[in-house]
């Protein structure tokens, strides 16, 4: 139970302090999410590691969403890849895990 009120506690907080604050915080991340979206762009290999971590950080989101009685985003694989492609190549600087974030808090407001 201690656990899950963390959770809650962290996915409030973060989502009060908004999308533009997670670009600055300090996350320590696995995998390509903590690589750039041009990274993630730049060869059909990368392409498709950065898909399958994104699938698996967008449930993550969603199992830590439903756990604390928010609202879940319910895009589907083809949908998900697209907005987060469309938040990389607005700012391909930008780390895959943030444009993701931001793209799963646009799409959970939907």
């Amino acid at each position: 139970m201690p656990m899950r009120n963390s959770l809650f506690v962290l996915l409030s907080l973060v989502m009060a302090a908004g999308a533009a604050s997670a670009e600055e915080a300090s996350v320590d991340l696995a995998g390509i999410g903590g690589r750039t979206c041009a990274y993630w762009l730049s060869s059909r290999d990368h392409r498709q590691e950065g898909t399958v971590w994104i699938y698996g950080f967008w449930s993550g989101l969603n199992y830590v969403a439903v756990s604390s009685q928010q609202d879940q985003s319910k895009a589907n694989d083809a949908t998900m890849i697209a907005a987060v492609e469309a938040a990389c190549k607005g700012k391909p600087s930008r780390i895959l895990a943030t444009a993701a974030w931001s793209a799963y808090i646009d799409s959970s407001g939907k």
